[in-house]
């Protein structure tokens, strides 16, 4: 991803769509279709969004849904399919069991007989023309497919205010690098080029995002599912990310990652809409997390911290995640060291019991 090259013009599908009626085909034809993408025999990863382990119906994770549409389609062309993400935490195929069977994607691998990824393996890579991370471990189910499909999901983000199709690689980092990146780029533009950067590592051939049902409020694990009804299709990560904000009625300089991008010069200069325009599937009040109250232009900047409440069961996830070391396990619930604490979220975003809440402070 060169960053002074505009790109001219970006083609973004949208459709109307339920979990039950999904049609690839039909949302990749402007796109010339799955066959202008994948060849028989190739090796295509769906990277799919898989945060912690959780129930789809919580709008945490890419719905099985989607990833099962896009997969049989490959299987009918003669492609080899298989499924893959890094979670937070520790890589592991212990860790991945977990969220494999709990997001659903087990038993959809099973029925459709393709394969889940448990290479935990790494490689350090440099990358080119970057502009904070010059050089990151990097997933090898992700260096070794042939083709990549990725498949983001319509959430909010207490750190990134949205995560979107630009953020859908971080998954290709390991784990606990993920969390030491945070601890490294302090500032939100820092970690948005640092996001940019890692997109540019292994650029997906195609992007599908699910956006039938999305996630608002204090994402991008602790907010609340909203039904948006849409399916979107494009190459370019950024495009699909300004039309989303188009959809939703967000001013697109507020997503850090959107205006690193502008810097940058990545935003392509036209985009074009050949089913559905970002108008014609509006919807009105999708509600940002509390913590973009910050970025409003000519609001007080309130820094916000994480609180663990009583919901908390002492699981130490946050513990592990903290790239700071601010957390403790203290008479059976964590408890912040705000001396130490960055203001990241990482607590917030992986905590399973949605026990770690933010409050603005005073």
């Amino acid at each position: 991803m060169n960053s002074t090259k505009q790109i001219e013009t970006s083609l973004v599908s949208i459709q109307k769509s339920t979990y039950a009626d999904i049609n690839i085909d039909t949302l990749l034809q402007p796109l010339e279709g799955i066959r202008h993408y994948i060849k028989k025999g190739e090796h295509v990863l769906l990277k799919t969004n898989l945060l912690i382990p959780s129930e789809p119906v919580k709008a945490v994770v890419t719905n099985p849904a989607v990833i099962r549409a896009i997969a049989q389609t490959i299987l009918e062309i003669g492609g080899i399919p298989y499924i893959g993400d890094s979670p937070s935490g520790q890589f592991t195929k212990r860790r991945l069991e977990k969220t494999y069977i709990k997001s659903g994607l087990t038993t959809l691998a099973n029925e459709l007989g393709i394969e889940l990824n448990y290479d935990t393996g790494v490689t350090k890579i440099s990358i080119p023309n970057a502009k904070k991370l010059k050089k990151t471990l990097f997933c090898d189910f992700v260096l070794n497919a042939d083709k990549i499909i990725a498949v983001p999901k319509i959430k909010t983000h207490s750190y990134m205010i949205m995560t979107l199709a630009t953020k859908i690689m971080y998954g290709a980092v390991p784990g606990l690098t993920k969390a030491k990146y945070h601890s490294l780029f302090l500032r939100r533009a820092a970690f948005a080029d640092m996001l940019l950067d890692v997109l540019s590592v292994k650029k997906p051939d195609l992007i599908i995002m699910d956006g039938v049902t999305g996630m608002q409020g204090d994402g991008p694990s602790g907010g609340t599912p909203v039904s948006l009804g849409v399916m979107f299709a494009s190459e370019d990560a950024i495009a699909m990310d300004l039309a989303v904000c188009d959809m939703l009625g967000i001013e697109p300089i507020r997503i850090p990652t959107l205006r690193q991008a502008k810097i940058r010069h990545l935003w392509p200069s036209e985009i074009q809409y050949p089913l559905l325009t970002p108008e014609k599937v509006h919807y009105t009040g999708f509600l940002l997390p509390s913590s973009a109250d910050s970025l409003i232009p000519g609001s007080k900047n309130h820094r916000q911290q994480p609180v663990p409440t009583e919901k908390c069961t002492a699981c130490g996830q946050c513990v592990e995640i903290c790239p700071k070391k601010a957390i403790q396990i203290i008479n059976h619930r964590a408890s912040v060291d705000y001396s130490k604490c960055i203001a990241c979220y990482c607590c917030n975003e992986i905590c399973p019991y949605e026990a770690i809440k933010l409050e603005l402070i005073k």
